[in-house]
């Protein structure tokens, strides 16, 4: 009895024992996992023919057709409102529309793994900023990226078409990457891990900028 007993202990113990290692063991792995990661924020403007503009009109065509989608107005605002609500309330407040939005912040995570670079939209907020810069922004509508698949699908299977080949289709994630956006049009970084950037941040932009472009043309 009392061998029966001892040797319940010891199997006990090693299983303790071996969960112990495995916990240990599976905590460095997760770390190292992760070699390097960076949040940064941009600010772009949504022009004529522009991938901005045309995300906008995509996302404004899908959630008119689907008024059970709930938004929000901006990052700091917690309640959600059918798209319906959300217009109504836009022209009453400022006689704008979802489409009448004429600047986006573009949320990007970076990260560098064991699968190698991976870059990814976090959230888009859409807004209007009246001419001269003298008045406040109104916020039109604010995606979280991660929490709505539907708008995953947007980034990755709509587009816009080729100028010289209509029947290939470039995604929207394709023409927003980080490295495109800042490269192509007036954007602006405004953040670089959730500090704003000041004046004289120039370098620390532009050293950004380029290990961006590095990793996304390393990755291919």
């Amino acid at each position: 009895m009392i061998r029966s007993n001892l040797s319940r202990t010891v199997s006990t113990l090693t299983g303790g024992a071996a969960l112990l290692l495995a916990a240990l063991l599976f905590v460095p792995q997760q770390a190292q996992a992760q070699r390097w990661l960076q949040t940064t924020q941009v600010i772009a403007p949504i022009e004529s023919e522009s991938a901005t503009r045309a995300l906008l009109d995509t996302l404004v065509n899908v959630i008119e057709r689907k008024d059970s989608l709930m938004v929000r107005r901006s990052p700091q605002n917690a309640e959600k409102m059918s798209v319906s609500a959300l217009q109504e309330r836009l022209l009453d407040e400022s006689g704008l529309g979802l489409s009448s939005s004429n600047q986006v912040f573009i949320d990007y995570r970076f990260a560098v793994n064991r699968d190698g670079f991976e870059e990814e939209i976090t959230s888009l907020h859409f807004i209007f900023r009246p001419a001269g810069g003298n008045d406040e922004d109104i916020n039109v509508m604010y995606i979280n990226v991660k929490r709505d698949a539907w708008v995953e699908d947007v980034l990755n299977q709509k587009g816009t078409t080729l100028v010289t080949n209509e029947a290939a289709l470039k995604p929207f994630r394709e023409q927003l990457a980080f490295a495109r956006v800042v490269r192509d049009t007036e954007a602006q970084i405004v953040e670089i891990g959730n500090r704003k950037v000041r004046e004289g941040f120039e370098m620390k932009k532009r050293q950004l900028v380029d290990k961006i472009t590095r990793l996304t043309y390393s990755s291919r």
